[in-house]
């Protein structure tokens, strides 16, 4: 498999943003119920996991890959909901969430 290049990880980013762009309308889809926001839940979705295939194509370990977006939806998830919605965050949440993610990335290291 090949290397992580700087355009896997600009994709990687995108397909992250992308996926949570379309978190941000989950809320106004009223359980899948609105249509116009359930078209923005699902583009994003697409277009997130679309790039996902497209990075794995390129080459690099879907080991690598998958934890590292997957660690990055939920802290935009988290960070949409209190700038976007006003949802409460203590900081020891946000501070399990980081350092969740930091774990994950130091087991795809060993």
């Amino acid at each position: 498999m090949a290397g992580v290049t700087p355009m896997a990880i600009f994709l990687a980013v995108v397909s992250a943003a992308a996926q949570v762009a379309g978190l941000t309308q989950l809320p106004a889809s009223k359980g899948l119920t609105q249509f116009w926001p359930t078209v923005g839940l699902v583009a994003g979705f697409v277009v997130g996991i679309g790039l996902l295939a497209k990075i794995s194509d390129m080459g690099v370990n879907m080991s690598l890959l998958i934890p590292f977006v997957a660690a990055m939806v939920p802290l935009g998830a988290v960070a949409v909901g209190v700038l976007m919605y006003h949802e409460p965050a203590s900081m020891a949440k946000i501070g399990i969430l980081v350092t969740a993610c930091v774990l994950v990335g130091v087991a795809n290291l060993v």
